[in-house]
């Protein structure tokens, strides 16, 4: 973590294990704690102003989540995404999202849409800001209304396994303002393809829409590893 990220404010009558906890799982999702970098418990301890044992103790918790791996020497690193997560987890989101998309199309209400429209309108003007981590954020909670409004606890609460592994993709595809837009006009015409009831076209776009973002995160992953 850098100096700006160092000492962050830990609040006072939460559990400083659960704290330490989602501030690293925070630096996880968004980047800051680099992939196959030796994390050093001493050092995480002092920046969070902390001892050593909650950090401990979130990393054995990390790594049951699938975020951190032991290393072979001792310690632990930050898991990198591989092809094979790729592929796995927006292989089983096109299925997921798609129907819960095909679902929402009857089951939406006009309030629903509304709120809908709402975000995508948010969105273009945090493009134009060019603030991207609002961005993602707005995107977030766009496919999370999307997804409650197919009325399907059973199968949102299966996407919402998924919701660590998504943040980290999104976090990629947001860096970039092309793939923001393109993802923006995938979300206006959802919303009109559900407008029009039309659930099949809507449970196709979200599979293309999710594909297509599958290779653009491949295409970029591939890119920052030469440049690094």
């Amino acid at each position: 973590m850098g100096a700006e990220e160092s000492r962050p404010k830990l609040r006072k009558g939460k559990s400083l294990r659960e704290q330490v906890y989602r501030k690293l799982k925070e630096h996880i999702l968004n980047g800051v704690l680099e992939a196959n970098k030796r994390l050093i418990e001493e050092k995480i301890a002092s920046q969070l102003g902390t001892s050593r044992t909650p950090v401990r103790e979130a990393i054995q918790k990390l790594e049951k989540e699938g975020l951190i791996y032991k290393l072979p020497k001792g310690g632990f690193a930050v898991r990198s995404i591989t092809d094979e997560d790729i592929d796995e987890v927006f292989g089983i989101r096109s299925i997921l999202e798609g129907y819960a998309g095909y679902l929402a199309t009857f089951k939406i209400t006009e309030e629903e849409l509304r709120d809908l429209e709402e975000i995508v309108k948010k969105g273009e003007e945090y493009v134009e800001k060019n603030d991207m981590d609002a961005l993602v954020k707005l995107n977030t909670e766009f496919h999370d209304k999307l997804y409650r409004a197919s009325k399907s606890k059973l199968l949102y609460s299966m996407i919402n396994d998924l919701r660590d592994f998504i943040y980290r993709f999104r976090i990629i595809i947001f860096r970039h303002r092309t793939l923001a837009e393109v993802s923006l006009r995938d979300h206006k015409d959802m919303i009109e393809l559900m407008k029009s009831k039309n659930a099949k076209k809507v449970e196709s776009l979200i599979k293309k829409h999710i594909l297509r973002g599958k290779k653009l995160i491949k295409k970029k992953i591939k890119e920052e590893l030469i440049k690094g």
